[in-house]
């Protein structure tokens, strides 16, 4: 999908039980994201998801990586931390993928 919320919305009722819909949340708690993936559900997608465990969306998905690292700042010079971690996290993911399909194809 997309980041975009509308995009999401349009894009998400046309998922279907062979779509896996991988989501990405620093608090978990996006009202619209919520949204989107409840859609995404009722169209039959399955949900995974890298967000704080214990949050809404963690608990929509299908299976979910827990990544407790967002901190909220209301603070002008202080950038919430919870990017770095989940970059890595992305990273490693990306990384096992890659070696399975390189595997599947050997």
């Amino acid at each position: 999908m997309n980041s975009d919320p509308t995009l999401q919305m349009v894009s998400a009722p046309r998922l279907t039980g062979e779509d896996v819909l991988f989501v990405l949340s620093f608090s978990g708690r996006t009202s619209y994201l919520i949204s989107n993936i409840e859609i995404a559900k009722k169209a039959g997608a399955r949900i995974v998801s890298i967000s704080p465990g214990g949050s809404i969306v963690a608990s929509l998905a299908d299976g979910s990586i827990n990544l407790n690292a967002y901190r909220a700042s209301t603070h002008p010079l202080i950038v919430p931390t919870g990017r770095a971690p989940m970059y890595v996290m992305l990273d490693v993911l990306f990384a096992l993928l890659a070696r399975k399909c390189e595997a599947d194809t050997l």
